[in-house]
């Protein structure tokens, strides 16, 4: 594992594989650990390609970073760059659930970023937001509620 400084963010990161450039992001409050990550980038790093499996902010081994318009537009950012940083833009930019936030938000937000996009499980919708929110931040706010923010600090995720 690698560690990239952008946008004053430790991003934890690897690149497997050698060609055309790929990103992987998973969903979630998952990192490149999870399992089928590392498995996806291998076989697509068989096919010839060049593939970045990164900890988005708030994920993995990268830092934590509570500023931007939104958690998801954020991550966005600090992809383009660290693609633009590791040489690899534009890169076919992919990933799962909020992943796929993250990807469609980076080839919107940083064009010259993305060659294409492949997303799967998008979440998204009224119902979906209010459940996922639900379950992704309802122990923080709870926490916050209750304790301020060194009990969100606090909470193992």
């Amino acid at each position: 594992m690698a560690i990239a400084t952008v946008n004053g963010l430790s991003i934890a990161y690897e690149v497997i594989g050698d060609g055309r450039p790929w990103s992987i992001t998973p969903g979630g409050r998952f990192g490149m650990d999870s399992p089928g990550v590392r498995e996806l980038a291998e076989a697509l790093a068989a096919g010839g390609n060049r593939v970045l499996i990164w900890d988005r902010p708030n994920t993995g081994a990268s830092d934590v970073c509570f500023t931007g318009p939104s958690e998801s537009a954020m991550q966005a950012d600090v992809l383009a760059d660290l693609l633009s940083q590791l040489d690899m833009a534009p890169a076919v930019i992919a990933g799962g659930s909020g992943g796929s936030r993250v990807s469609l938000l980076t080839a919107t937000r940083h064009p010259g970023a993305a060659s294409g996009v492949a997303a799967w499980w998008i979440s998204g919708g009224i119902y979906g937001l209010l459940v996922l929110g639900t379950h992704y931040c309802g122990g923080s706010i709870r926490a916050a509620w209750t304790g301020g923010m060194e009990a969100v600090a606090a909470l193992p995720e």
